[in-house]
């Protein structure tokens, strides 16, 4: 009995914090960079109608890609929930800290804003090349990363070798006389 008042109140608590207003928030793949690689950096607009969006300035970035375009609308039990992204790929022009202003963005008659994002852009004598992390969806990143996902068992061992095991081969010990 105490399960399912626990399981009422939460689901109840959850649909109410759940039909609030629209939220907009940034994020960025990392707060931290090589020069001479690049970050994504992504403005999603959730539970409102997205009427117009006004992008930050990119102020010490090239844009490599963007704005790419991305919309979801689900109903689930009468409930409508949507969500509109926007993201851009960016490379640093030089080594230095860099301020990404706030984007805005005007959604059922309220205008919201992202706060400033800090990004600290590194030296990179060695040319290291970096990927931007992949988001952390279901099947993005993880147990079902899907480099090694059929080489490993379900612990994280790997249960496929890359090289056979071969027994070690005991060296023998040779005398002169």
């Amino acid at each position: 009995m105490r399960q399912i008042i626990a399981t009422t109140i939460y689901l109840l608590l959850g649909s109410f914090l759940y039909a609030q207003g629209p939220t907009f928030e940034v994020t960025v793949s990392t707060d931290s960079i090589l020069l001479g690689n690049y970050i994504e950096v992504s403005f999603t607009l959730s539970n409102g109608a997205l009427e117009e969006f006004q992008p930050p300035t990119f102020d010490g970035f090239k844009i490599l890609s963007g704005p790419n375009q991305s919309t979801s609308i689900s109903m689930v039990n009468g409930t409508t929930s949507q969500t509109a992204s926007y993201s851009y790929y960016l490379e640093p022009t030089d080594i230095g800290t860099y301020f990404i202003p706030p984007a805005r963005v005007i959604s059922e008659d309220l205008a919201l804003e992202t706060k400033p994002i800090e990004v600290l852009v590194l030296p990179n004598p060695d040319g290291i090349i970096q990927e931007p992390k992949a988001k952390n969806d279901f099947f993005g990143g993880g147990f079902f990363d899907r480099q090694d996902f059929f080489s490993r068992d379900l612990f994280g061992q790997q249960a496929v070798p890359n090289k056979p095991i071969l027994p070690k081969k005991k060296k023998r010990k040779t005398y002169r006389l």
